[in-house]
């Protein structure tokens, strides 16, 4: 990173830390102006809408495990289960960014995102993951920052990414737009790990983070999203069974129910006050 891109990140954070003061002359032109202010951070946020991703698609296949089955079809048999159960079981509204096997650019699965209410969303990535140790398993969930938790985590947001950069110019305007919904996003990935981890029985590899409980790292689907957003590996395609697992229909039915449940404890953690979040924030 020059010293250039890492003052734009700096100015970023002092801007997106400081006090906002409003002259007694300003506060009817700004009151008008608050719905449309990327900055209005009082409205509390209440979900309506759940904006499930499956991760790659068409030409990109994603990790591919030892029986040859695609994550990119994992994930999207995954988000099809959690889809029909969010219709069927609650009231909430869902939307996939894509429902075929399709291609479908990082940029452009945020743009469908963002064409819902902020303060009304949560966005969810799904992913599995891979290792050169195949003996590596588990589970892990991450949330957007533009450093990330270590080099594991910075080399899969790399690969992630497929060349689809995040820019400190992107990095400091999406964050202007985010703020006062990132910590939505760290309890949001904090309860699906806590819920999938338990439930699933799997190994929590969000362990190793400094808070020991959210990883955070530059993925470009996560930067450009306006609302809570978190992205969830499921676990290993290199690992066998791990693999075994997730390529059954059985298993992602599991899957798509525990998620189901982390969604409903989110929204039911974000109906309290605001201060019972941002006590557990590191």
């Amino acid at each position: 990173m020059t010293v250039i891109e890492k003052s734009l990140i700096l100015a970023a954070m002092l801007l997106l830390t400081a006090p906002v003061s409003v002259s007694t002359t300003e506060k009817s032109t700004s009151a008008s102006k608050s719905a449309e202010s990327p900055t209005n951070v009082k409205a509390p946020f209440r979900l309506t809408a759940v904006v499930l991703d499956a991760g790659h698609g068409g030409r990109d296949p994603g990790n591919v495990g030892p029986g040859r089955k695609k994550e990119k079809d994992i994930n999207l048999a995954i988000t099809h289960k959690l889809a029909a159960l969010i219709r069927k079981k609650t009231a909430y509204e869902v939307h996939l960014t894509r429902s075929t096997d399709r291609w479908i650019s990082l940029t452009e699965r945020a743009r469908i995102a963002n064409e819902l209410p902020p303060r009304q969303t949560l966005f969810i990535s799904i992913h599995c993951n891979s290792h050169p140790d195949s003996r590596v398993h588990g589970l892990e969930s991450y949330i957007f920052n533009l450093q990330a938790t270590d080099k594991f985590a910075a080399d899969l947001a790399k690969w992630e990414n497929d060349e689809e950069v995040v820019s400190p110019v992107d990095f400091i305007i999406n964050n202007l737009h985010k703020r006062g919904v990132d910590k939505y996003s760290w309890e949001a990935a904090r309860i699906v790990q806590s819920v999938l981890v338990s439930q699933l029985g799997t190994r929590n590899r969000n362990r190793i983070a400094p808070d020991r409980m959210v990883r955070q790292a530059p993925f470009r689907v996560l930067v450009d999203t306006r609302m809570p957003a978190l992205l969830v590996e499921l676990g290993y395609l290199t690992n066998k069974a791990e693999y075994n697992k997730l390529s059954s229909a059985r298993y992602q039915d599991k899957v798509a129910n525990a998620l189901l449940e982390a969604i409903q404890q989110f929204d039911q953690a974000t109906q309290e006050v605001d201060k019972r979040i941002e006590a557990r924030l590191p």
